[in-house]
């Protein structure tokens, strides 16, 4: 019978605790090359508002709310009200890892070159937001509407660098060897998003264009997505057939 030893689960423990911090770094530079594929280029904003704007508005503003959150979670204090946080300054600070000197510096550097808007847990937007807005209301606040957790620009690209940095320090700490190139692209990503948009836009001139054939567009339509032509508000249709029934007794 296999047994595990207390060092074996310990070593688990800390394998997991490097993975999952690997992977949400990952994550939150996937989240935000998502969010600047769709907000940074002209082009794209004009893309998005001919399609379906208020939708992407939403999106662009979860978005926004989830970076700032995930930021302020991954450069959050090792503890919060005596129960641990999953932070960088956590896992640094855990005993069961036994960082060396020297990694311990290389981290507390990256952390330096991180900016205050970020890094201030006091004063910084990205934790004025957290603490004001996203994590609850502060009354003045939000009856105020004001903007807050407003950063210069690029500050969130030097977050995203020493994070990254940070996780590579870790991992290789750990296992020996970085994790790897984070990829941020791949099928059904944002950028096939737009590509389906353009398509949509072309489909929906060629639609009205004259001579058109009308019928195989619309068949092809409810190939595709059917559930869209199936299903209509039941007080449309019966408008709809009310006006037909009055026309037919006005004749």
């Amino acid at each position: 019978m296999n047994t595990i030893t207390k060092t074996e689960t310990e070593a688990a423990r800390l394998d997991e605790i490097v993975e999952q911090f690997s992977g949400a770094v990952h994550d939150l530079k996937i989240y935000h090359y998502t969010l600047r594929q769709l907000v940074d280029a002209e082009e794209d904003r004009i893309l998005l508002q001919k399609t379906a704007g208020r939708f992407f508005e939403l999106i662009r503003d979860v978005l926004v709310n989830y970076l700032s959150l995930e930021f302020s979670k991954l450069l959050g204090p090792p503890k919060s009200c005596g129960v641990e946080n999953f932070s960088v300054e956590n896992i640094l600070n855990d005993a069961g890892f036994g960082w060396s000197e020297q990694l311990k510096q290389s981290v507390n550097e990256e952390l330096s070159c991180i900016p205050l808007s970020f890094r201030d847990r006091k004063n910084g937007a990205i934790y004025t937001a957290r603490n004001k807005y996203f994590a609850h209301y502060d009354k003045a606040v939000f009856l105020a509407k004001e903007i807050i957790g407003e950063f210069p620009e690029g500050d969130d690209e030097k977050a995203l660098t020493a994070l990254e940095n940070i996780s590579n320090l870790f991992y290789e700490a750990r296992f020996g060897k970085i994790r790897g190139d984070m990829v941020l692209t791949g099928a059904g990503d944002v950028h096939d998003l737009k590509k389906y948009l353009c398509r949509g836009l072309a489909f929906y001139k060629l639609f009205h264009e004259p001579g058109a054939d009308v019928q195989r567009l619309y068949k092809l339509l409810k190939e595709e997505c059917p559930y869209l032509y199936e299903s209509r508000p039941a007080g449309r249709e019966k408008t709809q057939k009310t006006k037909k029934t009055e026309g037919t007794e006005n004749r």
